[in-house]
This record gives structure tokens, C-alpha cells and sequence, in this order.
């Protein structure tokens, strides 16, 4: 029983990123994503924001994003066919990126609304099924959306179940953070139900596209310990993480506590035993320390960056350089550079209030 379950945990950890062998997984790195999460930009444009460089020259987001350097794109896709983030708005938000050279990946939130490291509501459709018929329409509703994409001419880079799912996922969810940080608790009361979820999800995705690969996002950058146990319990129970990423919000968190030496050295650790790079999913710094709203906080500055545009755009040229020549890195996302009609995310944006690119547009640039 023992020697068996070895087996399985080592099969596990050896086909990690969908390769044969740890010895493959080190051989080389795959190629670098100079990604963005751009998914605010259709919303915005309907009511009336337009977009500009610098100069003043307007142009169109997407384009100006491509022309800057970025060369891949997160697409957020909520359950409901319609509205924002629902099956058309994704759709067409995929296809402006694709046209521009920007390389699509999918987010499958299995949510009809924002889910993430505090909050996983099942979608209303779904709240009153038992496990045997949500599984099953989550299945149905993996298979559904992958063929429309194909059907749509969207070629996906790869897909990701869940979005920031560290405590659940589609309903299944622990709020109580002592109960998050014991790692016996949530395996046996929450990572054991998700397994079925994530499993489901692929199953749907592999009907119409077999060689489908597999990412599954956590927030806690901090806590690799955490984030490698996860992991890995997913992996022994037949889960695929081909791509394992994180959330790297720097100025979230404690000064000196935040910087590139801690993060770099914690992604070494996830990496290294994982045997295979980490994709950031989700980054971002800001222009200003005065903002409101949910992210208030995030304003804890980095050592030698100010909280202006000038630090946003050394810290943006400097974490690309880091993270595009580090073995342990295979992409990165920022989050949001086009979202100026909030007060809550205004200072993070790459482009003002006035729709002009900042100077950290040009930071993408190799």
C-alpha cells in the first residue's frame, strides 16, 4: 500500500508541466510570456474611454500593448453567455487580442461573478445541485466553452481552472483562516472536494482538445510551503498542473518583505521542487500611493522604487529583466493596465485617467 502510493505521488511529480521526466523538466526553459490581463478594455470602450501614447496619439489599447512588447494575453471568462466576461464579451475580448499578435489563454472561473483568494460563489445556476450534477455540468460546460473558442477561430494558449483557488473553488471554500493554514484540515475537508471540481473541468476542456495543458493559479507567492503541498496533493490525485502560477502583488505586503530577493527566492523553492518554472499570473505596482478602495493597503512601498511613475516604470523594466533571465520564471501577466475608471485600481494602470500611456508602457520593451 505504501510502495504503491510512493509510486503514484513520484508519476505525479514527474509529469508536472507534461513532461516525461525531471531530468526533461530542467533541460530547458520553455519560451518567456510577456503577458497582460486586459479584460476591462471592451467595457471602457463602450463608454466612451478612448486611448493614447504618451504624445497624445490615440491608438488602440490592444495594439499599443503588442507594439510595447507584450506578446500574450489572460482572458477572463465567467459562466453566463452574456454581460461582462460572459461567453461573448471573452470571445471578442480574445479576438482583439489575438488580431494584434496577442497570444490568448482562458480562465475558467467556474463563477458568474469575481472569485478569488476570498470569495468562491457557485454560479446561480448551479447553487442548488447536488456533487454528482454539478460535476456533471461542470463537465458539460468545460466542453461547451472550449469548442465555441475553437469554433471562433480563438486558438488558447492553455487554460486556467479557477482563479486564485489557494481555498476553494465553484462553491467549495473554507473562510476561516485558522482552518486555511492547517494543511490536514484542507486536505481532507477542502482540497479533497476540489479534486473532483478541477478533474471535471479538464475532463470537459480534453473532450475537443486532448492535449489541452493545465494551470492551476494560487495567490500566496509568500508561502511556497503552502503553495508546494497544494500542488502536489492535486498532482497525487490526478490533477493536472502543467503550469503552476502565482499572484505577485509586491507592494501588498510588508516592507522588506516584498522585494525581488524575497520573491525571487521563494519562486526557487516552489520551482525546484516542482521540477518546472512558475508562470506569474497577476502583477502589478503603482503610480501613486493614494488610492482607495479594496487595495487601499497596497501602497507599502519597495526600496528603491517611489510610489510615482517614474518607480512604476523602473520597477516594471527591472522585474521583467529578473524574472525574463531567471530559470524558475516562464511568463509573466500584469494585471489590469488598461482599468483607469476606478479609484481603486487607477494608480496600478499603465494608462491615466486621460486614457495616455504612462512611461511603464515603454518597461515592456526587452
Amino acid at each position: 500500500m505504501v510502495a504503491g502510493m510512493w509510486k503514484v505521488m513520484m508519476t505525479a511529480l514527474m509529469t508536472i508541466c507534461g513532461l516525461a521526466s525531471i531530468a526533461g523538466a530542467q533541460a530547458s526553459k520553455p519560451v518567456f510570456r510577456t503577458g497582460v490581463d486586459v479584460n476591462y478594455a471592451l467595457n471602457l470602450e463602450a463608454k466612451g474611454k478612448r486611448y493614447a501614447t504618451a504624445a497624445g496619439a490615440p491608438g488602440d489599447v490592444f495594439q499599443m500593448l503588442a507594439n510595447a512588447g507584450a506578446d500574450s494575453m489572460r482572458v477572463r471568462l465567467w459562466t453566463g453567455d452574456e454581460g461582462m466576461n460572459g461567453l461573448t464579451y471573452a470571445t471578442e475580448t480574445a479576438r482583439r487580442a489575438q488580431a494584434v499578435g496577442l497570444k490568448p489563454y482562458l480562465v475558467i472561473f467556474l463563477s458568474d461573478n469575481w472569485a478569488d483568494m476570498v470569495k468562491q460563489p457557485v454560479p446561480a445556476i448551479w447553487k442548488d445541485l447536488d456533487e454528482p450534477a454539478t460535476l456533471a455540468a461542470v463537465e458539460v460546460y468545460a466542453d461547451r466553452v472550449t469548442r465555441h473558442f475553437t469554433d471562433a477561430g480563438i486558438k488558447v494558449d492553455f487554460y486556467e481552472i479557477g482563479n486564485e483557488i489557494d481555498f476553494g473553488i465553484c462553491g467549495v471554500f473554507e473562510e476561516e483562516w485558522p482552518k486555511r493554514v492547517s494543511r490536514a484540515y484542507m486536505e481532507t475537508r477542502i482540497w479533497s472536494r476540489m479534486v473532483p471540481i478541477l478533474s471535471a473541468a479538464q475532463k470537459g476542456v480534453r473532450k475537443s482538445q486532448p492535449d489541452a495543458k493545465f494551470m492551476l493559479h494560487l495567490a500566496q507567492w509568500a508561502d511556497p510551503d503552502y503553495c508546494i503541498a497544494f500542488w502536489e496533493y492535486m498532482l497525487t490525485n490526478g490533477v493536472a498542473v502543467d503550469l503552476p502560477g502565482l499572484s505577485y502583488f509586491p507592494t501588498s505586503a510588508k516592507t522588506g518583505e516584498n522585494g525581488l530577493a524575497t520573491f525571487e527566492k521563494h519562486i526557487a523553492t516552489v520551482a525546484t521542487a516542482l521540477k518546472c518554472p512558475v508562470t506569474i499570473v497577476e502583477h502589478g505596482y503603482p503610480s501613486s500611493p493614494n488610492f482607495t478602495g479594496q487595495f487601499a493597503d497596497w501602497n507599502k512601498p519597495i526600496d528603491g522604487y517611489s510610489l510615482d511613475e517614474t518607480g512604476q516604470a523602473k520597477w516594471l523594466k527591472d522585474f521583467l529583466t529578473a524574472t525574463r533571465a531567471n530559470e524558475h520564471v516562464n511568463g509573466v501577466y500584469y494585471w489590469s493596465p488598461e482599468w483607469t475608471d476606478n479609484t481603486m485600481w487607477d494608480a496600478f494602470a499603465l494608462f491615466d485617467a486621460n486614457g495616455n500611456a504612462r512611461p511603464a508602457l515603454t518597461s515592456f520593451r526587452r
